[in-house]
């Protein structure tokens, strides 16, 4: 979470923005979850390959293996209209000599008052503006004297860029996925809250599994043939840090996934797969320690397997350790897009 610290930081919000009264007035943003619009004045095979490495390359755990963080949609002047232009998720490399002809497809004065800022804050990474051609968009310019620079800026930068790509993304999809549901209006939130003291937001395309006293189970079946996105919500008991061993993790989620998800074959069920090593991510999740958990599940006794995104975290007001976890059923097929949905909805979470 440092790096999202010193971002806040150097991120300077423009005050161009177009009054709310506009903006609902404009299109709904558009976009998939893991696509990023590039859009900048001319390419060349250095400048994409550049773009390719901070915007594409594999984070530790996510996604899945062999898929990209991001696929980038390329755009300059000519193509940035329609789909391009309502993206959700949009960032502009804005080199000086080229404000002329970027000005073809964004006003002059959103581009001066950029660069104006930019000049006056030579440390800044870049300027992020909001919902400028449809609602719900995040636009990100980055700013850079010319090409050599703004590769550099780029390459020195890359964790920085990547984070605020997916942050971006977040933002918007969030909304796209939840709408106005808010954790004080939602019926299904309110009573997890009052039942265990924890819970999430639950989209209107998922429907409830299984809800007891001690296990929440969602799904949602995709009319894309064989796609299933599940969701999982438990407890266990916190004594000290030897329960948050890895070991005694996944021992405490096999139990309840033996206990609650059965697999198609008699005697099969759900478990942790120990066929790849789960990527540990630790950090704070509203001030508790917590720990996300990038894995792989499959079926005891049958063929069934696919991606995992788990979030640990430690409630000590109540000795307990609090788990979620998003899940996918999608074989053969790419399966980014689908465990940024799941991944979204787990951090949803409220601890009460």
């Amino acid at each position: 979470m440092k790096s999202y610290t010193v971002l806040c930081l150097i991120i300077l919000f423009v005050s161009c923005s177009t009054p709310e009264k506009r903006d609902s007035l404009k299109p709904d943003s558009v976009g998939k979850l893991s696509e990023l619009v590039i859009l900048s004045d001319s390419y060349d095979e250095e400048y994409k390959k550049t773009i390719n490495q901070v915007f594409k390359r594999k984070l530790d755990g996510f996604p899945p293996p062999g898929e990209p963080t991001f696929n980038i949609l390329f755009a300059d002047q000519s193509f940035f209209k329609g789909y391009f232009k309502k993206h959700h998720n949009i960032f502009v490399l804005l080199i000086k000599d080229q404000i002329k002809e970027l000005s073809k497809v964004i006003d002059i004065s959103i581009l001066n008052s950029v660069q104006e800022i930019d000049q006056s804050k030579p440390d800044l990474l870049g300027i992020k503006q909001t919902n400028l051609f449809a609602k719900n968009q995040n636009m990100f310019f980055v700013i850079a004297d010319n090409k050599n620079d703004m590769i550099k800026k780029l390459s020195e930068n890359s964790d920085q860029f990547l984070e605020i790509a997916l942050s971006q993304e977040s933002k918007s999809v969030n909304v796209k996925l939840l709408g106005s549901i808010h954790s004080s209006n939602d019926p299904f939130t309110q009573r997890l809250l009052n039942n265990f003291n924890f819970g999430i937001k639950k989209p209107k395309s998922y429907r409830i599994a299984i809800e007891n006293e001690e296990f929440i189970w969602l799904r949602k079946v995709s009319s894309v043939k064989e796609q299933q996105f599940g969701i999982m919500l438990f407890e266990s008991k916190y004594r000290d840090s030897n329960d948050l061993h890895i070991d005694s993790v996944l021992k405490v989620r096999n139990r309840y996934t033996k206990k609650y998800i059965p697999g198609e074959i008699k005697n099969s069920y759900m478990k942790y797969s120990s066929a790849i090593d789960p990527v540990i991510k630790k950090s704070y999740f509203n001030g508790r320690y917590s720990a996300d958990i990038f894995g792989w599940w499959d079926v005891f006794g049958d063929y069934m397997g696919g991606p995992s995104h788990m979030k640990i975290v430690v409630d000590e007001s109540k000795s307990r350790i609090i788990f979620v976890e998003g899940f996918l059923f999608y074989p053969n097929e790419a399966k980014a897009e689908s465990m940024r949905e799941l991944s979204i909805l787990i951090n949803t979470l409220t601890i009460r």
